[in-house]
């Protein structure tokens, strides 16, 4: 194989890689409650809701750098 070849299949793995991560975390984010005030269950729901939420957009960025990086990496192949 060439080094184009390899780089054309690294790039496909980055882009499986990330298409994955943003399917599994693109969901819309939870909405937080808030119907009661000063409750403290509501408070308690409503950090975890915004831990969740803050995982997800971790995540979403993340699968989103590995596909601008298959195609930093396609680019890169076919200028080889």
């Amino acid at each position: 194989m060439t080094c184009t070849q390899y780089v054309g299949l690294g790039s496909a793995a980055l882009g499986v890689i990330g298409t994955a991560i943003l399917f599994l975390t693109s969901y819309v984010l939870e909405p937080l409650a808030g119907g009661v005030f000063g409750s403290d269950e509501v408070t308690e729901y409503n950090n975890r809701i915004r831990a969740k939420n803050k995982r997800n957009r971790k995540w979403q960025k993340t699968g989103f750098v590995f596909l601008c990086l298959s195609f930093v990496a396609q680019a890169v192949a076919s200028l080889l």
